[in-house]
């Protein structure tokens, strides 16, 4: 299943938390895309993904694609 999650609209460390969250529910066949701020440390987020056993995409328009593995 596809989900999508929008943390434009709020600053760190929230949205590395609101990832957190979504990637305790993630299956392997789920894809997780998530819409980031200019602010956004999305190297943080991709710390955590690799924590959890997870590939993340760095997207050129700032979305971020996460699958679990």
């Amino acid at each position: 299943m596809d989900y999508l999650l929008d943390t434009r609209d709020y600053r760190c460390p929230l949205p590395l938390l609101m990832v957190k969250q979504a990637l305790l529910r993630l299956t392997a066949e789920d894809k997780l895309s998530v819409l980031l701020s200019g602010d956004s440390d999305w190297r943080e987020i991709q710390r955590l993904c690799e924590m959890y056993l997870c590939h993340c995409q760095y997207e050129a328009d700032q979305t971020l694609i996460i699958r679990k593995r």
